[in-house]
């Protein structure tokens, strides 16, 4: 691709983003000397596990379909790769609570505008916005609605939907509904932008129906009252459930019993009144669809946190006004849905109902998981089969549908599809059906099939969704990547890309893993205590081979191992209330640690060089300050981060204060940097350097807020760990994850751009140690992202060469030694905080053209050698071009103006070797080209311009194929219609 071949448009437009166009004709705006950052540098994505949180939605376009997750953001199916993608990568901390996605909507006229509706009430300020994108999610426009209504995409009724929804007739209309309104002076739940999202108001005729009459705190520990359907906890609000908009008409369902809760209006005026008084009143509607021939399906269910013990499901005629039962009420569904080729063809699902599914024969020995169950019917509703993994026509009967497969997962065998809210046939394929699951998505092939030799099969696709909530991780330099998960217990991960190895046997969630840094086959991990649990704790001495179980000090906490002797081990397990324990007979008998006083979870590390010594990072927590804030501020002493060391094994501790805790998550482990140091975060009072056994605690100026620290293993072998940081070096740097190689004196820029929410529930950054540049952070629900350096495992192996330049007018020529084994080279530009690709070139020099004399630019070149890019910037050279002597750009532009006509025409010295001049105006923030075909060195406007407007306009010269933009910018002449 030749990026010096760019049109006068494109150029314009980047130079609207600095003063002068460096590199001229790239896709750029400027490569100038300045601080180095490397994000560009970094790929990142998530480790391969597959789901392992709730999908609680999915909706479907003309050729398109979109999930939607309560924790972990929303994503959009690849069909190409047949993968979901996720499109909420660029959440940072601040607005974690918006990867809660409380309902979708896809414009029926355009597939690539979706609109999402997301907030969470105990994140980001119970911040409540509506993105929409208009590109199929590759950008965003963010609209705030905090101030109408207030969503808990992780609140109970989150698989109901959709509450969002567009008008087929007008997609500039949108309605949307919260779970409650913003406060207890709020005028409607149920909002309505009549401009593409742009604006919002609330509509008065639902609010007038008077089913919103309660408050409740939002959150419980907040002081806001936001009206609602009932006054239980802000958890259990689910308020607008459902919108629907078909025919001019909106319909919408609301979270209420006692009386009639789906309402209708025309789209026109607003006015609502109940839909039918066929439909109950006792059950909550779940879900609404429409069907090809425009009626309504309409699903309820008992209770909003799955409880599938009755509802059933309607179908409602907008032509005749009846309504009537066509599902058991005896079933509470999440949804029914009709194939939109063929009516009569419809699936539902239930949610909550917790009976069989087989994933092999149900025999003595192998019994069925339990879940919701599935339908079909082939005649419009008016009978159903049920074809639920392994039904059967009956008893010693052939199969209705095949045994569940596991689709490579094999971590989710013998675990059910439950929590189903959504089933929908695919937008390409009704043969086949996509249903949402609490630990991700199924799909069902031969959907319609009768055939024994064809059987419907439903199986485990959750490819592309990354869910879990991991809570641990341990790296070691002999190539162990360990992770403790949430509600799934933990996995080896052996590539990024290959789906990871659970435990066996499983405990469910997990809090702790932890490696012996003498013995890397000895491992532990501890449960997490949170209801979801199977077992305690257990250990392996055979690198996970097999486990023991035994007996922790307490659950929810940390675990570290050190090695007493060759082949005796202690374990240390820390509580999440700040106590130590160790055992050295493996939980038979514990012994408290002394010397630690902590409130919160002691985060302990054993020196890899002395397995004697070992590190720990507690708080000191004031608990009545954080619940009562008319307290006075509490002190050092009753609020502060520790540092502890031990040289006996982690029996007893010394303490040392480090810095007043901030109020904010714990910063987690200790990071060992490999000379005797260890670094040590403190949110927002910055990080420090802990040496010579904690004698020394000595504060790092260049770090104005750390939240979390990690290490990793070094740039070069034998030299200091490398330190990640998530947080801000100086106070006017972004959020982001930082990478240091020289103990924190100086960092880094890996990444702001790809952050998922932050580091979530688990709190860490852990460096990859037999990998330098790769990192692992954990999230509040987006899987564990990993990052590493861009096309390469392994830096240094080759050497970035040496650089020389030649100044020239208008022009650098670079010249570079040949580097033993490369096959071509790269040369980079720095701009706007990131390395851009110039070209590619198999040769040892090359010509940077086009450039503006005085400025400097900061250059490196590239090495791919091995089958990979080296990603070594370390050569980076500034470069500044001579002054060119011929002028590129219109000069002496002069202006007449015609009363008569009202029109313009400039004139201007013709440039020398233009081939063509182009014509732009400065409108609404942009400029833009009116024309770039001018042959001759003068142009007229077009007649009746507006008398008294005032224009800005800029007139450029292509030479040598080079539009020169910048310069003709600044000489821009403003006029006014005369």
């Amino acid at each position: 691709m030749n990026l010096f071949k760019k049109t006068f448009a494109g150029l314009l437009a980047m130079s609207m983003a600095a003063s002068a166009v460096p590199f001229a004709g790239m896709s750029i705006a400027a490569v100038q000397a300045s601080a180095q950052d490397l994000s560009s540098t970094m790929e990142w994505g998530t480790l391969r596990i597959g789901g392992g949180g709730f999908v609680s939605g999915i909706v479907t376009g003309k050729e398109v379909m979109y999930a939607r997750t309560d924790v972990g953001g929303a994503y959009k199916y690849n069909y190409d790769t047949e993968c979901w993608e996720q499109l909420f990568g660029f959440i940072n901390e601040a607005d974690r609570g918006l990867l809660s996605v409380d309902a979708m909507a896809i414009d029926p006229t355009d597939d690539d505008t979706v609109y999402f509706l997301c907030g969470c009430a105990y994140f980001s300020s119970e911040k409540t916005v509506i993105f929409k994108t208009t590109d199929g999610g590759k950008t965003f426009t963010e609209i705030d609605v905090t101030s109408l209504i207030k969503v808990m995409g992780n609140g109970d009724g989150r698989q109901c939907g959709e509450s969002i929804a567009v008008d087929p007739d007008n997609p500039n209309i949108i309605y949307a509904g919260g779970d409650v309104m913003s406060d207890d002076k709020s005028l409607s739940a149920l909002i309505k932008s009549t401009d593409g999202g742009k604006t919002w108001k609330p509509v008065i005729g639902y609010d007038d129906l008077g089913l919103f009459s309660k408050t409740c705190k939002w959150p419980t520990w907040g002081n806001i009252n936001a009206r609602s359907v009932t006054s239980d906890a802000y958890n259990n609000q689910n308020g607008v459930a459902n919108i629907a908009i078909t025919g001019g008409k909106v319909y919408v369902g609301t979270s209420i019993k006692g009386v009639a809760n789906v309402h209708v209006a025309n789209v026109k005026d607003d006015k609502y009144s109940v839909l039918s008084k066929d439909l109950p009143t006792d059950v909550f509607p779940s879900r609404i669809n429409v069907d090809a021939n425009g009626d309504l399906l309409i699903t309820y269910i008992a209770g909003l946190a799955f409880n599938g013990a009755s509802g059933g499901g309607y179908r409602y005629s907008p032509k005749t006004g009846k309504a009537e039962a066509i599902f058991d009420s005896a079933y509470g569904l999440g949804s029914i849905w009709a194939d939109p080729n063929n009516p009569d063809h419809l699936i539902a699902g239930t949610c909550g109902k917790w009976q069989s599914q087989l994933w092999q024969a149900w025999t003595e020995e192998h019994g069925p998981a339990w879940g919701d169950q599935y339908f079909r019917s082939f005649d419009g509703g008016k009978t159903w089969q049920n074809f639920s993994p392994g039904q059967t026509y009956g008893w010693n009967q052939p199969l209705v549908s095949d045994y569940l497969k596991d689709g490579g997962y094999s971590w989710i065998v013998d675990k059910a599809i439950h929590w189903s809210g959504t089933v929908v046939t695919d937008p390409r394929n009704s043969d086949r059906m996509f249903i949402t699951s609490g630990n991700g998505v199924f799909v069902c092939d031969n959907l319609w099939s009768t055939d024994q030799d064809n059987l419907p099969t439903f199986t485990f696709h959750p490819d592309g969704i990354e869910e879990v909530v991991s809570l641990d991780f341990v790296s070691t330099p002999d190539g162990l990547d360990l992770s403790a998960i949430g509600d799934y217990d933990g996995f080896v991960h052996e590539k990024e890309d290959k789906i990871g190895l659970q435990y066996q046997p499983n405990m469910g969630s997990t809090s702790a893993i932890a490696v012996c840094p003498q013995n890397t086959d000895v491992w532990a991990r501890t449960a997490n205590g949170d209801g979801n649990n199977t077992g305690s704790a257990y250990y392996t001495l055979d690198r996970g081979k097999t486990w023991t179980a035994f007996t922790p000090a307490c659950t929810g906490g940390k675990l570290s191992i050190t090695e007493l002797k060759k082949g005796t081990y202690r374990i240390i397990n820390t509580s999440a209330n700040g106590a130590v324990s160790y055992t050295d007979d493996f939980g038979k008998t514990w012994k408290k640690s002394s010397g630690i006083d902590a409130s919160k979870t002691v985060y302990t590390l054993v020196d890899p060089k002395d397995p004697s010594i070992v590190y720990a990072s507690g708080v000191k927590y004031n608990e009545y300050w954080a619940s009562d804030m008319t307290k006075k501020e509490p002190t050092l002493d009753e609020c502060h981060y520790s540092f502890y060391i031990s040289t006996d094994y982690g029996a007893t501790f010394t303490a040392k204060t480090v810095c007043r805790y901030d109020m904010c998550d714990s910063s987690g482990d200790p990071a060992y940097l490999g000379d005797g140091s260890i670094i040590v975060a403190g949110g927002w009072y910055g990080m420090y350097k802990v040496s010579n056994k904690g004698a020394s605690i000595e504060k790092l100026d260049n770090v104005f807020y750390a939240k979390t620290v990690g290490y990793g293993a070094p740039e070069k072998t034998g030299g200091l760990n490398t330190l990640y940081m998530y947080g801000r070096p100086a106070e006017s740097d972004p959020e982001g994850i930082y990478r240091s190689t020289d103990g924190g004196k100086s960092w880094d820029c890996i990444n702001t751009d790809h952050l998922y929410g932050g580091t979530g529930n688990g709190n860490y950054l852990v460096g990859d140690m037999d990998e330098f540049g790769k990192v692992y952070m954990s999230t509040v629900g987006c899987g564990i992202v990993y990052g590493k350096i861009a096309g390469n495992s392994s830096s240094g192996t080759v050497k970035a060469p040496k650089i020389s330049s030649e100044s020239l007018e208008g022009s650098v020529k670079l010249s570079w030694n040949a580097v033993s084994g490369a096959s071509k080279y790269a040369v980079y530009g720095y701009q706007n905080g990131k390395w851009a690709k110039i070209e590619e070139t198999s040769s040892t020099s090359y010509t940077l053209k086009n450039l503006t004399s005085g400025t400097n630019y900061k250059v490196a070149v590239l090495v791919y050698a091995n089958g990979k890019w080296n990603s070594d910037y370390s050569n980076a050279v500034t470069v500044t071009p001579k002054a060119s002597s011929a002028v590129t750009y219109p000069i002496n532009i002069k202006v007449n103006y015609s009363e008569q006509y009202h029109q313009v025409q400039f004139v201007w010295d013709k440039v020398s070797g233009a081939d063509k001049y182009g014509i732009a105006v400065y409108l609404a923030g942009k400029w833009r080209v009116q024309t770039s075909n001018v042959t001759t060195n003068s142009y007229v406007t077009p007649k009746n311009l507006t008398p008294g407007m005032t224009y800005k306009v800029a007139i450029a010269a292509r030479v040598g194929g080079t539009w020169d933009t910048a310069n003709a910018i600044k000489n821009a002449v403003t006029v006014t219609i005369k």
